[in-house]
């Protein structure tokens, strides 16, 4: 890495499986609707590389999607176990539609950083829908409210299509009052399979 001007690599983004349970205008993420579950030797490669980076510090190995609770619980716990012994933390950025009182043990018995991906409050989250179209915010809010009910901090990542000195008002208004811990904004833009502008969609009142 160093010959490339890297001095240390802290993190590394796994996909546990390719499904998600919703359908977000602006995803450009294939396959979706297929569960298609990462083999644990497919893990362990990446523990292998892993390894020869946490002699310079703690690495986060971050599960992402899809949506990684889709994979259930035993098999991401499985997919964890890879790095057993290491010098890692484990993070996952969820959608939160899935999070239960289990998956709440889950996160805190292995001390896994939870990231919700949210837009802001729900005239900003319009995009944010299932594979029936049904808006998905109320049941963002309700996962985010199990992790609040237990201790667990959130960070939230945030699709913005149009940001605007409004838009941003309103986005850091809703994080501050959810109490994240940290956030991040991706603009959106169009990437691999996404040719469609998902906001001007949502403006002309279809999604």
């Amino acid at each position: 890495m160093e010959e490339f001007g890297f001095q240390s690599t802290t993190a590394v983004i796994m996909q546990p499986t390719t499904l998600c349970n919703l359908d977000c205008s602006y995803c450009y993420l294939p396959d979706r609707r297929k569960q298609r579950i990462m083999y644990p030797t497919v893990a362990g490669r990446v523990r292998d590389a892993v390894a020869g980076w946490v002699d310079r510090g703690t690495v986060e190995v971050c599960w992402h999607g899809g949506e990684p609770l889709a994979a259930g619980r035993s098999v991401l716990g499985r997919l964890m176990d890879r790095f057993d012994g290491l010098d890692v933390v484990h993070s996952v950025q969820t959608n939160a539609t899935l999070i239960t009182p289990e998956w709440c043990e889950f996160f805190a018995e292995r001390r896994v950083r939870v990231g919700v991906s949210v837009d802001g409050p729900p005239e900003d989250n319009g995009q944010r829908v299932d594979h029936s179209g049904r808006p998905a915010f109320d049941r963002i809010r309700h996962g985010i409210g199990r992790l609040a009910a237990v201790g667990l901090p959130v960070s939230v990542i945030a699709v913005v299509s149009d940001p605007t000195p409004e838009r941003a008002g309103r986005l850091y208004t809703f994080v501050r009052e959810l109490g994240a811990a940290w956030l991040g904004v991706n603009i959106e833009e169009r990437e691999g399979v996404n040719t469609r502008r998902g906001s001007a969609r949502c403006r002309r009142g279809t999604c």
